[in-house]
C-alpha cells in the first residue's frame, strides 16, 4: 500500500510540474509588421501619423517590440510613403 502511494505521489508531482507556464518570448517586429500596424494604429489614435508609443503599445499586445536598426541605420517615417524605413544616421 506505501508503495502505491510513493508511485502516485511521484506521477502527481511528475504531471503538474513546478506551476511556472512557459511565456513566448518577445520578438522585435519587422518593418512588414510595424507597415501593417501603422495604418490600424492612426485610425484608433485619430494621429496621422500616429506617436511612436502608440504603435509600441498595439505591437505589444502581440508580444512584439519595435524593431531594432541595424548598425549606422535609425528608424523613421518616411511622409511621402507613409511608412516605416530604415535611413543612414
Amino acid at each position: 500500500m506505501n508503495f502505491s502511494m510513493v508511485i502516485l505521489l511521484a506521477v502527481f508531482v511528475t504531471a503538474t510540474g513546478c506551476g511556472h507556464k512557459n511565456r513566448p518570448a518577445e520578438s522585435a517586429a519587422s518593418l512588414d509588421d510595424l507597415n501593417r500596424v501603422l495604418p490600424v494604429v492612426a485610425m484608433h489614435s485619430g494621429y496621422s501619423p500616429p506617436p511612436t508609443n502608440e504603435v509600441a503599445k498595439f505591437l505589444a499586445l502581440s508580444g512584439k517590440t519595435m524593431p531594432v536598426p541595424p548598425l549606422g541605420k535609425r528608424l523613421e517615417l518616411d511622409p511621402t510613403k507613409h511608412q516605416f524605413v530604415f535611413v543612414d544616421q
